[in-house]
């Protein structure tokens, strides 16, 4: 339940786990990527970990149960607003090097940190997208809108500059964490509303729900019990394919000696009209051999 309380964001966040970010953000290597303190805000959403031994005995053993049990960011897709919200320093999704190396010691860097503020990607974006302006123009004495109120209001001494610098950080970003561009959640609750009226008429009909979108705050990234490689990063294409059909297929999964160690599994699939056929396969050696993972595995063969 700590850990679970700790990863709470927003205005929700306890205070007791904003004290344990200020104490951990203090006792970092010297040569942790975050120099700058106040760009350090979370272990587990930055390239940066605290000395465990100089840490009190409860902040230890919650950092020490997060690792047991493989406490990771994950998911398909994630809505804009969780992306924003993401600290842009030390992202942890970004390459630690490359960012290591963008974020060096800088006019830029200390501009960014301390005149204008930008610690989330949402921060970064905005400054960035300012290059693109219609009256911007690419060198240190632009006097365009934004240059003139960055200088004046934010004591900004090269507002190009600081804008550049946040593109390249926002350039560091995988596709799925990069708000910038097109993502799942911009089509997919339109295509699941297409999806409902064509096949309303259908009585018996189950309707899949594909959305992958992530929706909510930043601790609703979060999963435990995770193993192996770390999460695919590219940004996933989900759109349905112009000109699709209608095609129905029956699954099964079945199971010899279900729940003994020498169970073995298989799956069906049967489809009808134009696609006509029928497929079965073994389930996989590596995977459990149950009932349940046979009918897992026949819909993933129809698709």
């Amino acid at each position: 339940m700590w850990l679970k309380s700790y990863l709470t964001m927003g205005r929700k966040r306890p205070t007791w786990a904003r004290v344990a970010d200020d104490l951990m953000a203090r006792v970092v290597n010297e040569t942790e990527n975050a120099r700058e303190g106040v760009t350090r805000t979370n272990t587990f959403l930055q390239h940066w970990t605290p000395k465990a031994t100089a840490l009190p005995r409860d902040l230890r053993t919650m950092l020490a149960v997060a690792r047991k049990y493989g406490l990771r960011q994950e998911g398909l897709a994630f809505e804009r607003s969780i992306l924003r919200d993401m600290p842009m320093w030390g992202h942890a999704q970004t390459n630690e090097r490359d960012m290591r190396k963008l974020t060096r010691r800088a006019g830029a860097t200390r501009c960014l940190i301390k005149h204008h503020g930008a610690r989330t990607v949402g921060d970064f974006e905005a400054l960035a997208s300012r290059l693109g302006g219609p009256e911007h123009k690419p060198n240190a004495r632009c006097t365009c809108r934004g240059c003139e109120h960055a200088i004046a209001e934010q004591a900004c001494s090269n507002p190009h500059r600081c804008w550049t610098k946040a593109k390249q950080m926002m350039d560091l970003l995988p596709k799925k964490w990069d708000p910038r561009g097109e993502h799942p959640e911009d089509y997919e609750d339109k295509e699941m509303r297409d999806a409902v009226e064509e096949t309303k008429h259908m009585d018996s009909a189950i309707l899949f729900d594909k959305r992958i979108t992530t929706r909510g705050a930043l601790a609703d990234t979060f999963r435990i019990f995770t193993e192996g490689e770390e999460a695919c990063n590219e940004k996933l294409e989900t759109r349905t394919k112009e000109g699709r059909r209608t095609i129905k297929a029956f699954t099964d999964g079945a199971c010899e000696k279900n729940g003994f160690g020498d169970a073995r599994a298989g799956a069906g699939v049967h489809l009808e009209g134009e696609e006509a056929g029928a497929r079965s396969v073994r389930v996989p050696e590596n995977l459990e051999q149950t009932n349940q993972v046979g009918e897992a595995v026949a819909m993933l063969l129809a698709t």
